[in-house]
């Protein structure tokens, strides 16, 4: 199977067959695509991996009741048969009385630039194992190094039909790099990571990937304990990411809003952070590694807001979750693999700029934490924070003066949300991931000194 006309063909027929035997709306969701996954143990290649991500996904509606069946093999024949499956299962499951409808959206899509680069369809052992040795040659950084991680490289076709008449189709390349570099002198030792990505390999900074985990790695030897109080933090980029939008993914998601279990409940409205931080949702940033023209249930994505000077503006919603919640549909499905049901998630998340730069950030502490590569994260859907420090640096007059270890901070999301201080007004754009430098009013260090 190779034939985007022939994928879409068997789609329709999915659609036919399941009105046929009496279903009320029948949607299919077909992926085809491939993905090259290279593993490096110890400085080399120890593995390549070439695997199909390919398969159709079927969900049939019979009198609110919800059938969902999946197959990776692409006949007519075994498509049938998972369509008699999802409606024989529909027939004998429950109703669901919150299910409303599929969706229908016939507007015309949005074009986003730099979502697809035809040379990574083209991309040898040869090519991809050059580039890889690259990387690796950049993280050589002394001969004792430990170095592993993995790198791939995939191209995808998406299709996305129901019986409501929505029809609609998207192709995306993707490369991706992880290392991580391991040192150690002694009881020493200094362990990083870096990594990078992208729809293009023109954008795909592979030696950097390299480079910058070993500068990371070395920059972790010497570290020292602290003893436990409390200290101002300093988020680098990734940090901020990693922590701002894993807190905002829990707390706007519609089904967990509705469930009760969201950290942001009966909060629109309301002030939920700081009135420094403002977030945007952005599908269709050229060139972002999660922009989409449509979501996984074929409704038509925009840019919105999420958080207005730390106003909650809205939750996320699919056409499942915006009943429930009393709002429309953002257009934020999101699916897992072609066989799972659609829930509401974020694309490429944006966090605003600040006046002050990353250097003045740096300076104004007089005694607090700095984070490179360090999400401060809660555990699923717990409030409750008591996260390692794996990249921190203790800052003494705005200079840093050791790594430090053994260290944990402690508190809530929203504290997090509610002591962010100051924001740079440099931001780090990672495919339409974009964020700033954050300095958080002080939190509890629990050290080991």
């Amino acid at each position: 199977m190779s034939s985007e006309t022939n994928l879409h063909d068997l789609a329709k027929h999915v659609i036919n067959h399941g009105l046929s035997l009496g279903a009320d709306q029948v949607e299919a969701y077909a992926i085809f695509g491939s993905v090259r996954s290279v593993q490096i143990e110890r400085g080399a290649i120890r593995r390549f991996t070439d695997t199909s991500n390919s398969g159709i996904g079927v969900r049939v509606i019979k009198d609110k009741s919800i059938g969902m069946t999946s197959t990776t093999i692409f006949t007519s024949e075994s498509f049938e048969k998972i369509v008699k499956d999802a409606f024989s299962l529909a027939s004998i499951s429950p109703p669901d009385p919150n299910f409303e409808s599929l969706p229908f959206d016939d507007r015309a899509l949005p074009e986003i630039p730099d979502k697809f680069d035809p040379s990574i369809l083209d991309f040898s052992v040869e090519d991809f194992t050059e580039l890889i040795l690259e990387s690796i040659q950049e993280a050589s950084v002394r001969d004792d190094a430990v170095i592993s991680g993995n790198f791939s490289a995939g191209n995808g076709e998406r299709f996305i039909l129901n019986s409501l008449g929505v029809d609609r189709e998207s192709s995306s390349t993707s490369v991706s790099g992880y290392l991580g570099v391991k040192i150690q002198d002694g009881d020493d030792v200094g362990n990083a990571f870096y990594f990078d990505s992208s729809p293009l390999i023109k954008n795909f900074d592979y030696r950097k990937i390299g480079s910058e985990a070993a500068v990371r790695a070395q920059n972790q030897l010497g570290s020292q304990k602290i003893s436990t109080t409390n200290l101002p933090i300093l988020l680098d980029p990734d940090s901020t990411y990693a922590t701002i939008t894993q807190i905002l993914a829990n707390g706007i998601n519609a089904f967990s809003v509705f469930n009760k279990t969201a950290f942001f409940v009966d909060k629109i409205g309301d002030q939920i952070a700081s009135d420094k931080l403002s977030i945007t949702d952005n599908p269709l940033y050229p060139g972002g590694t999660d922009s989409s023209s449509f979501d996984d249930e074929g409704i038509v994505s925009k840019e919105i807001s999420l958080v207005d000077k730390g106003i909650l503006n809205t939750y996320i919603t699919d056409s499942y979750t915006a009943p429930l919640v009393g709002l429309e549909n953002t257009g934020h499905a999101s699916r897992g693999s072609f066989s799972s049901r659609p829930t509401p998630s974020p694309y490429s998340l944006s966090i605003n700029a600040g006046e002050s730069s990353k250097d003045e950030l740096l300076s104004d502490i007089k005694e607090g934490i700095l984070l490179i590569g360090s999400p401060i994260s809660s555990m699923g859907g717990n409030p409750q924070i008591s996260a390692q420090i794996n990249q921190g640096f203790y800052v003494k007059d705005g200079e840093i003066q050791y790594p430090v270890k053994n260290a944990v901070i402690g508190g809530t999301v929203f504290e997090i949300y509610d002591k962010i201080e100051q924001i740079s007004k440099e931001r780090q754009d990672r495919s339409g991931h974009i964020a700033p430098w954050i300095q958080l009013e002080p939190m509890k260090i629990s050290g080991g000194k």
